[in-house]
C-alpha cells in the first residue's frame, strides 16, 4: 500500500545505502507492522535501522571510515521493535505476558475460536479484506471465577503479535458526570491509533450492566457509550474488542446482539484430559522427579479451576523449597562445630540445585489445598449459564426478572 512505497522511496533517497540492499527486504512485512505511522514516523523508522546497519558495519569493520551499507530485514525488525509512532504515544499496552498457547492447558475448543478471530485476520489480511461481509471481531469470554478467560486474553497478545490494551471494568467508571463516558471514548480512540489492537475489557458486567437498575445513571450513560462506539463499522476496522466476564446474565442484552459482542464463548470447568493438560503446562518450568504422575493428580482434582490447580503446584513447590531450606540450616549447624584449622574457616555449603518437587510433596498439597468453588457455587454458576444459554435466542422479562440484579454504582 501507501506505507510501502513510502518506505522504499525513503530507503532509496539515502546514499549511505546501497541499491543491491532494497529488493531483498521484507517490504510487505514491514508495511504490515507499521499500520498507523505517520511520515514522520516512517522516516524515524528508516533512520534507527539505518543506525543498526551502521553498527554492525563498523564492529565487523573495525573502523570508522564511511562504508556502503547493505539494509536487511533484521535491521528494520530491530527499528521496529524499538519505535512507537506519534498516535501512540502516552497509550499504555500491556507488555506483561509471556504466556503463548502451550502455556495454556485445555480450553483447545475456545483457543481455536481466538486463532480464527483474533489472529487469522492479522495473518491473512488479504483474504479478509476482500470478504463481502464483515468479520466477527467482538467476543466475550464467560465461566467461573479460576477457569482462565484472562488467561486466555493476555495469551493472545504474544500469540496473536497484536498490540493489547487491558482494561479493568471498575475503573473507567467516574462519580462525575459525562467522565465515565470520556473514558471510554479514550479507550476506543486509543485502540483506533495502535490497530491492529485488541482491547481487553474485563469483569465487563460490572462496567455494562442491564439499563434500568442504576440509581445514579452512570453505567446506563455507560452502555450507552459502548453501543455507540461498537456500532461503529469503520470506527473499529483493526480492533477486536474481547470481554471476560463470571455472569454474563448482568450484562445489558443490546450489547450481545449481532455485529457487537456477537461471539459468545464459554470457558467450562476443566475435564479430567483438561487438568492433565493444565498440570503439564503449568509445571514446564519447574524441575520434577521422575516419580511425579500427573495423572494421578488429575483424577484427585475433580471440579478443580485452572487455578486452583496452580494453586496446588504453588504449594507442592514451597514444601519442596522449604526442604532445601531445612538442609541448609542443618548444614550450617555442623558446620558450626567444626574447629578451625589456621586461618581457614570452615563455610556452609550453598545448595546449589533448584527445589525438585517430588509426588509426596504434591500429595501433601492435595490435602492442604481445596477447591475455590464449593458445589453450591458450582450448581448456581450452573443454573445461571443454562438460563443465559436459554435465553440467548430472545430475552422475555421472565429472564430479566427472575435472576437478582445488582446495582452498580459510580
Amino acid at each position: 500500500g501507501d506505507r510501502l512505497d513510502i518506505l522504499k522511496s525513503i530507503v532509496s533517497q539515502r546514499s549511505a545505502v546501497t541499491t543491491d540492499s532494497i529488493v531483498p527486504l521484507n517490504w510487505s512485512k514491514m508495511a504490515g507492522r507499521s499500520e498507523g505511522y505517520v511520515m514522520q514516523d516512517l522516516v524515524d523508522l528508516v533512520d534507527k535501522a539505518i543506525f543498526q546497519a551502521c553498527k554492525k558495519a563498523v564492529s565487523a569493520e573495525g573502523h570508522t571510515e564511511a562504508v556502503s551499507l547493505e539494509l536487511d530485514n533484521s535491521d528494520f525488525e530491530e527499528a521496529l521493535n524499538n519505535s512507537v509512532p506519534l498516535l501512540q504515544r502516552g497509550v499504555e499496552f500491556y507488555h506483561g505476558s509471556s504466556h503463548s498457547w502451550d502455556d495454556v492447558g485445555g480450553l483447545s475448543d475456545v483457543k481455536k475460536i481466538l486463532i480464527e478471530v483474533l489472529q487469522w485476520p492479522s495473518q491473512y489480511p488479504e483474504i479478509f479484506e476482500n470478504a463481502p461481509l464483515r468479520v466477527q471481531s467482538g467476543l466475550l469470554l464467560y465461566g467461573a471465577p479460576g477457569t482462565g478467560k484472562t488467561l486466555l486474553a493476555s495469551a493472545v497478545a504474544k500469540e496473536c503479535g497484536l498490540k493489547f490494551i487491558s482494561i479493568k471494568g471498575p475503573e473507567l467508571l467516574s462519580k462525575y458526570i459525562g467522565a465515565s463516558e470520556e473514558a471510554v471514548r479514550n479507550v476506543f480512540q486509543k485502540a483506533q491509533s495502535a490497530k491492529p489492537c485488541v482491547l481487553f475489557f474485563d469483569e465487563f458486567d460490572s462496567l455494562a450492566p442491564r439499563r434500568g437498575h442504576d440509581s445514579t445513571g452512570v453505567t446506563d450513560r455507560v452502555v450507552n457509550q459502548l453501543l455507540t462506539q461498537l456500532d461503529g463499522v469503520e470506527s473499529l476496522h483493526g480492533v477486536s474488542v474481547v470481554a471476560a466476564t463470571s455472569r454474563p446474565d448482568l450484562i445489558d442484552p443490546a450489547l450481545l446482539r449481532p455485529g457487537r459482542l456477537d461471539r459468545i464463548i464459554k470457558c467450562p470447568l476443566p475435564d479430567r484430559d483438561d487438568r492433565l493438560s493444565i498440570l503439564q503446562a503449568l509445571s514446564h518450568k519447574l524441575v520434577l522427579s521422575d516419580d511425579v504422575n500427573f495423572g494421578e493428580v488429575a483424577d484427585e482434582t475433580e471440579g478443580f479451576t485452572g487455578a486452583d490447580l496452580q494453586a496446588v503446584l504453588y504449594t507442592a513447590l514451597l514444601q519442596a523449597v522449604e526442604r532445601n531450606v531445612a538442609l541448609c540450616d542443618v548444614d550450617s549447624e555442623d558446620v558450626k562445630q567444626e574447629p578451625v584449622i589456621g586461618d581457614v574457616r570452615a563455610k556452609p555449603e550453598k545448595v546449589t540445585s533448584g527445589p525438585v518437587v517430588t509426588q509426596a510433596n504434591l500429595k501433601a498439597a492435595l490435602k492442604d489445598t481445596k477447591p475455590s468453588l464449593s458445589d453450591t457455587e458450582k450448581l448456581r454458576y450452573h443454573l445461571i449459564y443454562a438460563k443465559f444459554e436459554r435465553s440467548r435466542g430472545g430475552t422475555s422479562a421472565e429472564d430479566v426478572t427472575a435472576m437478582p440484579q445488582r446495582a452498580t454504582l459510580a
